[in-house]
């Protein structure tokens, strides 16, 4: 089985549906983990649908993991870095520990509406794995934004906007695709989009809330009200644009959540 396509269409062949039996949290988070990181963590064993299927309520907790694993590292490069190279790698770093699934999503979805706004036209680019002149300038913009943005937050706001920024930006993956019809015939996308939608947009969110109180603050509120808008807004795109989602779809989608929740808190 694929990867569930959040992002990319790389394989994860560690992960399989075909036979599995039944599995625990511990499987369904493990299963999150490896959907959304290069992190070998699952072994090389079968997992049933419905174990695939609520591992994506998981999402946004393995977000604010990775979110903290980068505010302690930008803790460490302080001791040897100005704010700007520590962005830099900062946002390397993220990059490469969820295999840059997202900004490669974004790339394959820009040029998809580059080429114009007919379905199978679209979906069919966003099945090419070579990467256009849209899809380049998405990947620049995007990755430029965030680095800006991140560089313009004060000390006292970069901690707590590494954790929430990627755990905001994978509750957007999930709510983005409640109820929306998945536009690939196979794939973990098509396992997980088929049940247990409002379970995973429950937990997604209850988890996303819960990050939240730790960082309680008017400029936290305001980032976590303007993911709510933009999965919205993606939701109505998507819907109007193509009639429903795919994993690039979803994976641009949370690449855009995190540029807009980095800017809102690097707003003066």
């Amino acid at each position: 089985m694929t990867r569930p396509h959040t992002g990319g269409e790389s394989d994860a062949s560690n992960v399989s549906n075909a036979g599995g039996g039944p599995g625990g949290i511990i499987d369904e988070i493990r299963l999150a983990a490896a959907f959304l990181t290069i992190v070998p963590a699952i072994s090389n064993r079968r997992f049933d649908d419905r174990t695939i299927a609520n591992s994506f309520g998981w999402f946004p907790l393995i977000g604010f993991i990775l979110g903290a694993a980068l505010a302690l590292e930008d803790r460490l490069l302080a001791t040897l870095f100005d704010t700007a190279i520590r962005s830099v790698l900062v946002i390397a770093t993220l990059t490469a520990l969820t295999g840059a699934i997202h900004v490669d999503a974004l790339a394959d979805a820009a040029d998809a509406l580059g080429a114009g706004r007919e379905r199978e036209r679209a979906l069919e680019i966003m099945r090419d794995s070579r990467i256009g002149s849209f899809g380049a300038a998405a990947i620049f913009i995007a990755l430029a934004l965030e680095i800006v943005a991140l560089v313009s937050i004060p000390d006292g706001r970069r901690f707590a906007a590494l954790i929430v920024a990627p755990g905001l930006a994978r509750w957007v993956m999930v709510a983005v695709s409640y109820r929306l019809e998945y536009l690939r015939a196979a794939g973990a996308g098509s396992t997980i989009l088929a049940r247990d939608g409002a379970r995973n947009l429950a937990l997604a969110s209850v988890t996303t809330m819960a990050a939240l109180f730790c960082f309680a603050s008017w400029r936290m509120l305001s980032a976590a009200a303007l993911a709510i808008v933009v999965a919205l807004a993606m939701r109505a795109f998507y819907r109007r644009w193509i009639g429903g989602v795919t994993g690039d779809l979803i994976g641009a989608a949370g690449e855009l959540a995190t540029v807009a929740v980095l800017l809102t808190i690097a707003a003066r």
